[in-house]
C-alpha cells in the first residue's frame, strides 16, 4: 500500500499554464518557490488526499510500444537518475502540458510541480516522486481588512478543502513501462486530455484491476440478460451474491465464479459469450485467475444501486450485503383481480 503521507516536498515550482487553440501563454517559475514551515503543512495535504484511497495503478505508455518516446516519462527518468536542474524540468513539463491544452474546453490554470521524498511504498528505502498539480476552477471569496473601520473585497482563489482539478505523483518505483503513476481527475470531462494526452498511461493490470473490471462485468451481465431474462428481483440477488463470493474468497478463477455463482442461476455458457464479447468491445484483459484487492471492491461495492423503483411510487431497497435475505422474505407474483404483479415482503418486526 502506497503512504503518500509520509511525502516531504524538497523542491516546488509554481507556474501558469496557457490553451495553445486561444494562444495563451504560459507563465514559468523562474525559480523554486520556497514554502515556509506552515505553507508546507497546509499545502502537503491538499496535493496528496485525491490519491489516498486509489487503487488503481497506471504506467508510461506509448503508441509505438517504445516507452522513451513518451515525453513526460523521459522527463520525469532525468530527474529519477541524475540530479538536474528542477526549474528546467519545471518548464519542459509546462511546454510539454502546453502543447497537449489544444481544446478549446481545457482551461488555463496555475500548476504546482513538487519533488517529494520520503514516500512509503512497502519497500525497506522510502522513494522519490513527482508531483503535477493542476488548478483550473477560482472560486470567489470575502476577504476582509480593518483598520478604523472593516473594509471588505471579492477576490477569486481556491480553498485548500476542496479537491484538486487534476494531479498525477509519478513514484521511482519500475515497472514494466518505467513508472508507477497515479493520477487524478476531478472533474472527469476532460481526462482523456489529461490522462491519455498529457500523461499517456494506462491500467497497470494487477488484482485491483481484476477485481473492478470482473465486478463491471459481472453488474453489465446481470443489467443487459439477467435483468431481461429473470427480473429485477433476480438480477439484485444475482450482483449481491456476486459481491458475497468476492467477499469469502481471497482468490477468484473462473471455475469458481462457474461452481458458486453461475451455475445457480444456469447462465455459465450466457456468461462466457457475453465476457467474451464484452471484452473484445471494451478492450479489457481478464485473468482466469487473480487475487481480490479489497479496496477495490469495497470501491465497486458502493457504487452498485439495488434499489427496486415501481410505478406506484414505492421503492424497496435490498441489503446487497444479505441477498439471501430478499430469496428467504421476498416473493413476487401477479395478482390476476388487480391485474397487477406485487411484491411479498415477510419479517418479525420493524427495525
Amino acid at each position: 500500500m502506497i503512504n503518500l503521507r509520509t511525502a516531504l516536498i524538497t523542491k516546488l515550482t509554481l507556474q501558469s499554464v496557457g490553451n495553445k487553440l486561444r494562444e495563451e501563454k504560459n507563465v514559468y517559475a523562474g525559480d523554486l518557490f520556497h514554502l515556509s514551515e506552515k505553507e508546507e503543512e497546509e499545502l502537503q495535504p491538499f496535493f496528496i488526499t485525491p490519491f489516498k484511497n486509489q487503487s488503481e495503478y497506471y504506467q508510461f505508455t506509448h503508441y509505438t510500444q517504445d516507452i522513451n518516446f513518451n515525453v513526460l516519462y523521459t522527463l520525469c527518468k532525468d530527474i529519477f537518475d541524475e540530479d538536474k536542474d528542477f526549474v528546467e524540468f519545471s518548464d519542459k513539463v509546462l511546454d510539454h502540458l502546453l502543447e497537449r491544452s489544444n481544446h478549446p474546453q481545457i482551461k488555463k490554470g496555475e500548476v504546482f510541480i513538487a519533488l517529494l521524498e520520503g514516500i512509503d511504498v512497502g519497500q525497506e528505502s522510502k522513494v522519490k516522486g513527482i508531483g503535477i498539480f493542476k488548478l483550473e476552477n477560482k472560486n470567489k471569496f470575502l476577504r476582509f481588512r480593518e483598520s478604523d473601520i472593516v473594509e471588505m473585497a471579492i477576490q477569486k482563489g481556491y480553498r485548500l478543502k476542496s479537491s484538486l482539478d487534476k494531479g498525477c505523483v509519478i513514484l521511482n518505483v519500475q515497472k514494466e513501462s518505467g513508472y508507477l503513476v497515479l493520477t487524478h481527475d476531478d472533474a472527469q470531462v476532460e481526462s482523456e486530455y489529461w490522462k491519455k494526452s498529457f500523461l499517456d498511461v494506462d491500467y497497470i493490470k494487477d488484482d485491483a484491476y481484476q477485481t473492478k473490471n470482473y465486478i463491471h462485468l459481472l453488474s453489465d451481465f446481470s443489467q443487459q440478460y439477467i435483468l431481461e431474462e429473470k427480473g429485477k428481483k433476480v438480477q439484485t440477488e444475482f450482483i449481491g451474491n456476486c459481491l458475497q463470493v468476492f467477499n469469502e474468497n481471497e482468490t477468484i478463477s473462473q471455475e469458481l465464479l462457474e461452481k458458486e455463482l453461475l451455475d445457480n442461476y444456469g447462465v455459465t455458457e450466457e456468461f462466457k459469450n457475453y465476457k467474451k464479447e464484452y471484452s473484445e468491445t471494451s478492450a479489457l484483459q481478464f485473468s482466469e485467475i487473480f487475487d481480490v484487492s479489497t479496496v477495490a471492491l469495497n470501491r465497486e461495492k458502493r457504487k452498485i444501486k439495488t434499489d427496486i423503483k415501481l410505478d406506484t411510487h414505492i421503492q424497496i431497497k435490498l441489503d446487497i450485503n444479505s441477498p439471501e435475505s430478499s430469496e428467504d422474505f421476498m416473493e413476487q407474483g401477479y395478482d390476476e383481480e388487480k391485474k397487477m404483479f406485487y411484491y411479498k415482503v415477510y419479517y418479525n418486526s420493524e427495525l
